[in-house]
């Protein structure tokens, strides 16, 4: 708690960046730089569920309003770099179709003498780290997952990662869109502006997006499943998973109990 209050979010600093947030012109690129920094560093500050999901959107709204040069320019500011795929480890399997209810009471009677670095690389190998980030570190196009432990009960946390399209939240929704010519576009809608939709198309690459005129879309429907993968435990074995999920739970702490030997 102590920690909490000794990192509240700045209110009326995000008040100004979100007025600031469509203003196109008028900046210089060391305006633009500082304006990104801060808003990456109010992203560590400890706020509600879904205060980073919020502080996200006011930053993609921005990102939609640089011009294609600002964004190139930019690019190591306003997003992290992708995480390359085929550098991630490997899990060691021999992997199963993992049930929620399955997970769900191995973590229950087991997270007990885990090992931390073990449930960090197979945080990687199921390529959760590619998309969420946890004590700071990992992606950015998914929820931080720093606080699952005091949000999620086991069978949530559970199902979340073996059936991601069972609940999915309005922030990270994707969407379906085609276009008056035929082209169909898939993706986040993580920007909307000047009567144009901003849309992230890799949900592994928060800069690869598209930007589509509202007048030029011909129909629009929300996806029936989650933009998350399902099956990122199947290849994980049971120790493995049984490290994940202490990892998870930990808050990527090293010296929480589950870790002690």
């Amino acid at each position: 708690v102590a920690k909490m209050l000794a990192n509240t979010p700045e209110i009326q600093k995000i008040h100004y960046a979100f007025a600031l947030r469509t203003m196109r012109y008028g900046w210089t690129l060391e305006q633009r730089k500082k304006y990104f920094d801060w808003m990456n560093g109010a992203l560590t500050r400890s706020g509600g569920a879904s205060y980073q999901g919020f502080i996200n959107n006011i930053k993609n709204e921005a990102v939609a309003n640089l011009s294609a040069a600002e964004k190139k320019a930019l690019a190591a500011t306003t997003a992290p770099p992708a995480i390359d795929l085929k550098s991630l480890p490997k899990p060691k399997g021999p992997g199963k179709d993992w049930t929620s209810a399955e997970v769900a009471s191995m973590i229950q009677d087991g997270l007990l003498r885990r090992n931390f670095d073990a449930g960090k690389r197979a945080f990687a190998a199921a390529r959760c780290s590619a998309c969420h980030r946890l004590d700071g570190a990992g992606g950015a196009t998914g929820p931080d997952l720093t606080n699952v432990a005091g949000r999620f009960s086991h069978l949530d946390l559970s199902e979340a990662l073996i059936e991601p399209s069972k609940v999915v939240s309005d922030q990270y929704r994707g969407h379906q869109i085609v276009t008056k010519g035929g082209k169909v576009i898939n993706g986040r809608i993580i920007g909307e502006a000047d009567g144009k939709l901003t849309v992230m198309t890799d949900p592994y690459d928060a800069l690869k997006i598209v930007t589509i005129a509202k007048d030029d879309i011909e129909e629009s429907s929300v996806a029936k499943t989650s933009l998350m993968p399902k099956d990122l435990l199947k290849p994980l074995n049971r120790q493995e998973v049984l490290d994940l999920m202490a990892y998870l739970l930990s808050r990527g702490n090293p010296n929480d109990r589950m870790f002690v030997k």
